[in-house]
């Protein structure tokens, strides 16, 4: 049965978002608030990155850039790898594995965010596909 399931049928629905110019340290009030190791940025309504805690420590932190000085687009991951709402779990697992990435965004037919998947979501509603992510394990 957890082979017929979709993105949609398992996908956060209530996702965080930032504007492109949001500052980077609302960003991170964002993540606290809302406990969250990841924030889609959009504009216009569609994704157009993602910050996730890495990204923070990686392009801002470490860098020793002021937060309050950096906005969103300046830290995000991009291009940003998105999904159809109506793939399949192991067509997400498998586009995961091949980025590289643990945060997948799920569009409607126009593009527009319509929610976030994740590999711990994945591999709950279908622990088969726990092999896919091997690549997630730190070495």
């Amino acid at each position: 049965m957890a082979s017929n399931l979709t993105v949609k049928d398992i996908m956060q629905k209530d996702v965080k978002t930032a504007e492109n110019n949001t500052v980077v340290k609302d960003v991170i009030a964002l993540m606290n608030k809302y406990d969250k190791d990841a924030i889609l940025v959009i504009q216009s309504g569609k994704p157009t990155g993602i910050i996730t805690v890495k990204d923070i420590l990686i392009r801002a932190v470490e860098a020793e850039v002021p937060l309050k000085t950096v906005i969103a687009r300046m830290v995000y991951t991009n291009p940003l790898v998105v999904i159809d709402q109506n793939a399949t779990l192991k067509e997400a697992a498998e586009l995961m594995q091949h980025w590289n990435i643990k945060h997948l965004p799920a569009v409607d037919k126009a593009g527009a965010l319509v929610g976030l998947i994740d590999h711990i979501q994945i591999v709950h509603a279908d622990p088969k596909l726990i092999p896919i992510f091997e690549y997630t394990r730190r070495k």
